[in-house]
């Protein structure tokens, strides 16, 4: 019976391990068909119609405005402004298709960049690399914790020995199973699984750890998803944005667009960034904690990913108005 209680355990902790070595990757697959539906759909052509509305109305006030500064500068200074009425229209024209694909291509434009920084090369592993083969190793210490905790409720010796024995085989065919090797420390901690009286024992979080790392592993998955959505959202109010554009106000509602959709984006990039190199850290420094990895991917670097893009994105959302200025009286 306990046989075959640990084999249906095995098989589902092989399942969750797999599950969390591909959840970054399929996270990134099942968002891009849904970008394609929905900004292909009917809900972005409401908001695009919308937009459409607001930039009409917006370009009535921008014209007359535009008229009235002419006639009273006597010059054609303002010329320079017309280009924001063209760019309207050219992103809002065809049901907002150009701001569409435009769109697209930015959020192309973050993850190609995510790619690249988690593919860097950083103390001979990449941190893509590294952060798989730790991530792939918690899980795996969590599903062999897992294994073994059924046997310490077994209160003969003989068959708690041959329980143990039997979660150590299963502990082995799951770090064989691993896409990476085995690091140091892992290869401890399954070999100390076979000494039911010493290290064995000992290395068995208990139930409560164990639920809690799971927490916090799921809650980083999690955070993940929230920030995709949110990169989908911020994208589908673009024809809201640019349809404001010509509103007779300090800053313009496309930079503050551009600049939440890659605030948004940076979260994404810091987050990757942070979880890579803690896991470089642990790859590198051998016997770890599970646990440190988990409340370090799951509760630290979402904080601080979010703290750091916000200050980023103010510091470009209150130089971009200046740039602009500049770059257009150079064109001009």
């Amino acid at each position: 019976m306990v046989v075959v209680l640990l084999a249906d355990t095995s098989q589902t902790a092989s399942k969750i391990l797999e599950e969390g070595i591909l959840a970054q990757s399929s996270i990134a697959s099942a968002m891009d068909n849904l970008w394609n539906e929905v900004l292909g759909g009917g809900l972005y052509l409401a908001i695009a119609n919308l937009g459409t509305f607001f930039a009409v109305g917006t370009l009535v006030i921008f014209i007359v405005q535009w008229g009235q500064a002419i006639a009273d500068s006597g010059d054609y200074k303002p010329l320079t402004e017309i280009i924001w009425p063209i760019l309207v229209i050219a992103l809002l024209s065809n049901n907002g298709t150009a701001l569409a694909e435009a769109t697209k291509g930015l959020r192309g434009i973050i993850n190609q960049t995510n790619q690249t920084l988690l593919a860097t090369v950083s103390a001979s592993v990449s941190l893509q690399e590294a952060y798989q083969m730790v991530a792939g190793e918690v899980g795996a210490q969590s599903a062999i914790e897992s294994l073994a905790s059924n046997c310490k409720t077994i209160a003969d010796p003989v068959e708690q020995q041959n329980c143990l024995t039997e979660a150590a085989t299963q502990a082995q065919d799951l770090a064989q199973g691993l896409q990476t090797p085995p690091s140091s420390g892992f290869s401890k901690f399954v070999q100390g699984l076979q000494d039911p009286v010493g290290a064995g024992i000992s290395a068995i979080s208990s139930t409560i750890q164990l639920a809690l790392r799971g927490w916090l592993m799921a809650f980083g998955i999690a955070f993940q998803w929230v920030v995709e959505i949110s990169l989908l959202l911020t994208g589908l109010l673009g024809p809201l944005a640019v349809g404001l554009t010509l509103m007779p106000v300090g800053s313009k509602a496309i930079y503050a667009w551009l600049i939440g959709f890659f605030t948004v984006g940076m979260v994404k990039i810091n987050f990757n960034i942070i979880s890579g190199l803690v896991a470089t850290m642990v790859v590198n420094a051998g016997a770890n904690d599970p646990m440190i990895f988990a409340f370090a991917t799951g509760l630290i670097s979402p904080i601080l990913a979010l703290g750091l893009a916000a200050g980023g994105g103010m510091a470009i959302l209150n130089s971009i108005p200046s740039i602009t200025g500049i770059f257009l009286r150079k064109v001009f």
